[in-house]
């Protein structure tokens, strides 16, 4: 079995117009939930033993505090290919994750990351894949598990959407729990 988590990238600082798109860093808000999902991440089942992430700043910002959580041996590829990718760069992507993880996590944008997320399980009308197609917020967060041996073998289909968080619900949900 191999399991692909998806992260959109946190809330990006949109207060200097001339900053260029890749170079935006994350707000306040984007660093909070950065740190939160980070948290989340490590302690859950799908806690990643490799990760792809674009180049962006504003993703690279998201990674931060989760990559100070996973061990040192993690693979961690840094990939300009996707910065505002589409779904087929991203999956050409994943097929060329590292054979040994089973629990990948993409760190990318949107409108690609949740064109992907809809794309993959076999499912799309079940209850989560509606949640996801409604919207993907900054730092939202998407499992999705298949019956496959090798990453080359993910395809459009084929996944079961095990999980979809945003993080002001889980949020919402720790400060009750």
């Amino acid at each position: 079995m191999k399991r692909l988590c998806l992260l959109r990238h946190a809330k990006s600082d949109w207060s200097d117009p001339a900053n260029d798109d890749f170079d935006r860093a994350l707000n306040a808000r984007g660093q909070k939930a950065a740190r939160f999902m980070a948290d989340y991440i490590a302690a859950s089942p799908y806690r990643p033993d490799a990760v792809l992430c674009s180049t962006a700043k504003r993703a690279t910002e998201t990674l931060t505090p989760l990559r100070a959580l996973l061990p040192a041996e993690t693979p961690v590829i840094f990939r300009n290919e996707l910065y505002h990718a589409m779904p087929d760069v991203m999956l050409d992507e994943i097929h060329h994750a590292p054979a040994n993880a089973h629990t990948l996590l993409v760190v990318a944008h949107n409108p690609g990351l949740v064109l992907l997320a809809m794309a993959l399980p076999e499912d799309p009308d079940e209850e989560l894949a509606l949640r996801v197609a409604d919207g993907v917020p900054t730092g939202g967060f998407i499992v999705i598990d298949f019956d496959v041996d090798d990453w080359t073998e993910i395809e459009e289909g084929a996944g079961r959407m095990v999980f979809f968080g945003r993080p002001r619900d889980l949020m919402a949900s720790a400060e009750k729990g």
